[in-house]
């Protein structure tokens, strides 16, 4: 009798028996959605000087106090800072630079009074009015200061991420490498699009699906020329072949128990070490899992719906493992049915659903597998057995 294991313990045996990938140094342009090997942190601060936060006038301490008294004041403006110079200067009182935004400060500058707070008169500008110490001043590491992390190990680098790491002046960063994962595709009565049909075949459309959900995840899909017709020695060297180049293999159909039903088979012949074999949910019955030469072996069903939820639920957990991500995996959270379930199951179940929002109040809305509408909000959700009344409280989470 088969003996099937949990979503959650299929996902937990996975994932123990998966590292995360070597790691590689990169120059800064081709990290864009890798992973960070390592945590990034900032040798110096942001900005590594005191500079004007806007176009003006920087004046002196002496030339503050003046300002307090409520007088006006003449100051002579005598010299302009661009934004990148690099020459320290001094100010004085009785006299101004004026600065760019961005620009460093002179030695003694109290404040910068901005270009439109002033009237300029010849080689003089009239101010008025108090200010106050470091006005229109930005300091010395006042976006990062040294030591502080720009980006934690596991983390998916975007944009914003390696904005914040080349403010850092960093230009090679330690990122794990990109999973390659092989799908094979078994079945006699399976063609690629493009071949001439005839009766009794149908045409393969699992690989765009699942190969789609790799690239998704920041992986490489690797794709063979032909279908793997269901033949034992001919399965057997095609994962043979894929745990050569590959980091992961995903073999879509032959789950079940039937006479043409090989890929376990061929785990058994390859003496592959099992994980597990059946997964207590529908779809996941006839599932299962094997470690063989180090590289983890899925079989998935040949249902592009099945394949699809399994992929989310199952695999891609292992798969963010073995990217070395830890950020990205999506939580599972309470929700409540906003309308019904067609066809309540006796056990727990999955399916695709979509998240609504109506009079400020958060469902989820199942979908069918007919229903390849755009979907805003899209979830899996996981039924228990008999769920799926509206109002039903069932656990969900965001793909």
């Amino acid at each position: 009798m088969t003996v099937y294991k949990s979503l959650e313990e299929a996902i937990s045996i996975s994932c123990e028996n998966i590292q995360a990938l070597d790691s590689e140094h990169l120059h800064i342009n081709d990290t864009f959605m890798r992973v960070a090997a390592e945590n990034i942190v900032s040798c110096i601060d942001v900005p590594n000087f005191d500079r004007s936060s806007m176009d003006g006038y920087a004046i002196a301490r002496a030339d503050m106090e003046i300002l307090k008294t409520g007088n006006p004041l003449s100051l002579q403006v005598t010299a302009t800072i661009k934004a990148g110079s690099i020459e320290s200067k001094q100010v004085r009182a009785g006299e101004t630079y004026r600065i760019m935004t961005g620009a460093l400060l002179p030695e003694g500058c109290a404040a910068v009074i901005r270009q439109e707070d002033v009237q300029i008169e010849g080689n003089y500008i009239i101010a008025c009015g108090s200010r106050k110490p470091g006005e229109n001043i930005r300091r010395a590491g006042h976006e990062l200061r040294a030591g502080d992390k720009v980006a934690a190990k596991g983390q998916v680098l975007t944009a914003e991420i390696l904005e914040r790491v080349a403010a850092c002046g960093i230009e090679k960063i330690l990122v794990h490498k990109i999973p390659r994962i092989y799908i094979i595709e078994t079945g006699s009565e399976l063609l690629l699009p493009g071949s001439p049909i005839k009766a009794g075949q149908i045409y393969y459309s699992n690989r765009s699906l699942i190969s789609g959900k790799i690239a998704s995840t920041g992986a490489i899909p690797l794709l063979v020329d032909s279908i793997i017709e269901d033949d034992l020695p001919a399965i057997m060297n095609e994962i043979e072949k894929a745990a050569q180049v590959s980091d992961m293999v995903i073999i879509s159909g032959g789950t079940g128990n039937g006479v043409y039903d090989l890929v376990y088979k061929a785990f058994e012949h390859l003496k592959a070490r099992p994980l597990f074999r059946g997964i207590n949910i529908i779809p996941g019955k006839g599932s299962s899992a094997a470690l063989f030469k180090g590289k983890l072996l899925y079989n998935l069903s040949g249902n592009p719906s099945a394949a699809g939820l399994l992929f989310e639920a199952l695999i891609k957990p292992a798969l963010l493992k073995l990217k070395g991500d830890l950020f990205s995996t999506q939580e599972w959270f309470d929700i409540q049915l906003g309308s019904p379930i067609k066809s309540i199951k006796l056990g727990r179940s999955l399916c695709r659903g979509e998240m609504i929002i109506k009079q400020g109040y958060v469902y989820a809305h199942p979908l069918s597998k007919k229903d390849n509408r755009t979907i805003n909000i899209p979830l899996i959700l996981d039924l228990q057995a008999g769920q799926g009344a509206i109002g039903d409280t069932v656990r969900a989470k965001l793909y």
